[in-house]
């Protein structure tokens, strides 16, 4: 599966919750492309980031989710503790200014819980400096999941079940 984030550095709004929340299934790959503009204003630049001794990672960590609903006043985060069950780093992408690719491979989520959380982080200046940029849930279907329902026996208009020549049921 392939997404890609857009997220603001700086929010210039307290209204802005920079929260994504994300449907995949247990055997799906992820690549990510994160792109992090200046400001959260859609003519906002983005972000200028040069790699290097001490430049810039973005790093993404999964953990279990560990406390349901997962926030309070006003859409604050809960705080979940434990160890992440995966942390990636991107890597600073060619396709365009300030953005990133992160990746991992199918079957990655395999054993994961259901329901987990996940945050985005930048750091910088040899990692003294860090700044989250978004987070939001993890909803892993389990294999053979599906998303829509079961296809339904076509008939006809006296509800007689139409079938083909080999006697199967056409749906």
């Amino acid at each position: 599966m392939t997404q890609r984030f857009v997220v603001p550095y700086l929010r210039a709004t307290p209204i802005h919750i920079p929260r994504r929340d994300l449907v995949l299934g247990a055997g799906d790959s992820l690549s990510l492309e994160v792109a992090i503009i200046q400001w959260d204003n859609p003519s906002s630049p983005a972000l200028d980031v040069a790699g290097g001794i001490g430049g810039p990672t973005l790093t993404l960590f999964i953990w279990p989710a560990g406390c349901w609903p997962r926030s309070w006043d006003y859409g604050a985060p809960c705080m979940t503790p434990g160890s992440p069950l995966w942390s990636g780093d991107g890597t600073i992408s060619g396709c365009g200014p300030g953005t990133f690719d992160i990746s991992f491979p199918p079957g990655t989520m395999a054993r994961f819980p259901r329901r987990c959380g996940w945050s985005m982080q930048l750091a910088w200046n040899h990692d003294g400096a860090v700044e989250m940029l978004a987070w939001g849930n993890l909803h892993i279907m389990t294999s053979g999941q599906r998303l829509v329902g079961p296809l339904t026996a076509v008939t006809t208009s006296g509800n007689a079940m139409m079938t083909t020549p080999d006697m199967s049921l056409v749906a």
